[in-house]
């Protein structure tokens, strides 16, 4: 499966750090970050190679200290608590990629203008709603 150009032609411009992909699926930007030389580390419910399985619904807390990746994924999955677990793993100076999908159609949805709220503290490098998608990149202070 293609990675998103949307995670792509950001991270692209990034220096490689160490990544984060929450509900990662199939690992498609995963290992597009690896072989551009991040360091990630992959988190889904379904275990699969190079895969840490973690219910990412459970309310626990990301097993991570504070400030530990430079670039945080959180794709197209929605579990609102998950949203404070990324800024507290999001090194300063660092970034959140987030895509949530705002039609019924999907399983995991927000509503509009809902995903910036999230990041309203931070530096928004991108925000755009359109085609059934919030899309932000966010830069923490």
């Amino acid at each position: 499966m293609t990675p998103s150009p949307f995670v792509t032609e950001f991270a692209a411009t990034l220096p490689p750090g160490r990544a984060l992909d929450l509900a990662c699926g199939a690992g498609r930007h995963a290992q597009w970050l690896a072989e551009r030389g991040w360091e990630v580390v992959a988190i889904d419910r379904t275990p699969a190679p190079g895969v840490l399985v973690m219910d990412l619904e459970s309310g626990d807390p990301l097993p991570f200290p504070p400030e530990s990746f430079d670039l945080v994924l959180i794709i197209h999955f929605l579990h609102r608590p998950l949203f404070a677990e990324a800024e507290r793993v999001t090194k300063r100076g660092g970034h959140v990629i987030a895509a949530i999908h705002t039609e019924a159609k999907h399983r995991f949805l927000v509503a509009p203008g809902e995903l910036r709220t999230f990041f309203a503290d931070w530096t928004t490098v991108m925000n755009r709603e359109g085609g059934g998608l919030a899309e932000v990149i966010a830069r923490k202070g």
